[in-house]
């Protein structure tokens, strides 16, 4: 159950920052200001970095972006971001490799070397001070602290972001996917806490699949009951609403039917969910996601029961 919680924490944070314009607002709002003035935002672009490394597994970083320098003959930059559910003692490891990686693949390719920013984003409720290399190594002392590399780093944990700073991020459906993802850390119980992630919303707010994936997310970080739920959702375009509910309905039930271990997940019970999904207009990702399936595994069951 933690390790779906974490996934499902991790997978819509990814989602959120996927998108330049909303990532661009979060540096914007919660940078250190210093930091903004060296990096031109509006050149922010996501890029897809991998290494084969020796074993022959494929290391990811989380998200990488590239961003030029505001001076007049600006370089390329890469901040790494690095999402974190739970504290994690060797994160700086995890980074120093990144980085290395990087270089070394530059080196190879005699590419020049770009200055890598590494950016922490903690999303965990219990309490973790910025990590530092020094840390892992409690009985160096002296003389020797200075062989200890120092890895700069942007550390933001998302517990200590206050609700109004949040609210002051210009994209709005960045603001309101930053405030579910801090309400959802010891789930939404209120139905005042969803009103004021929705509030956050654009006025104009038009359907689409990141907006599906907040929905999802919510749900499945809330324990307030259908009623109120239901009235927290009044002011939102009746036909979002409704498809709001639905996805309620869909995911409440799916944690109803206990199902049976098969290939190590649970899928006896799901494709009742799938099925009745698909007939209410659900695609096959938000039915992933709520299901906690793969998109090929959903797309198998809709194709062996004949609903493709």
């Amino acid at each position: 159950m933690q390790n779906n919680i974490h996934n499902l924490h991790d997978k819509f944070v990814k989602a959120s920052f996927s998108d330049v314009d909303r990532a661009a607002a979060f540096f914007e709002q919660f940078l250190p200001e210093e930091l903004q003035k060296s990096l031109n935002l509006a050149t922010l672009k996501s890029i897809q970095e991998s290494y084969i490394q020796a074993d022959l597994n494929e290391h990811f970083s989380d998200i990488v972006f590239e961003v030029k320098t505001t001076d007049d003959n600006p370089i390329d930059l890469v901040l790494l971001f690095e999402h974190k559910s739970a504290p994690d003692k060797h994160v700086l490891v995890q980074v120093g490799h990144y980085i290395f990686s990087h270089w070394v693949k530059c080196i190879n390719e005699k590419k020049e070397l770009k200055v890598i920013i590494p950016l922490i984003y903690y999303q965990g409720k219990k309490k973790w001070e910025k990590p530092k290399l020094l840390n892992l190594f409690p009985r160096v002392e002296g003389s020797l602290n200075q062989y200890i590399p120092a890895i700069n780093h942007v550390f933001i944990a998302l517990s200590t972001l206050s609700d109004e700073n949040i609210s002051q991020i210009r994209n709005r459906l960045m603001a309101a996917a930053i405030l579910a993802q801090k309400k959802g850390i010891d789930f939404i119980k209120l139905e005042e806490d969803l009103k004021k992630i929705l509030k956050l919303l654009p006025i104009e707010i038009e359907p689409g699949n990141f907006l599906q994936q907040m929905f999802v997310y919510i749900i499945n970080v809330s324990e307030i009951p259908q009623p109120e739920f239901k009235k927290a959702i009044e002011t939102i375009p009746p036909t979002i609403k409704s498809n709001i509910m639905t996805t309620y309905a869909q995911i409440k039930e799916e944690g109803k039917q206990e199902g049976i271990l098969e290939g190590g997940k649970k899928v006896e019970g799901k494709i009742e969910v799938i099925l009745n999904g698909l007939k209410n207009g659900l695609n096959v990702e938000l039915l992933a996601n709520i299901t906690g399936l793969t998109v090929t595994e959903v797309e198998k069951i809709t194709k062996e029961h004949g609903m493709e």
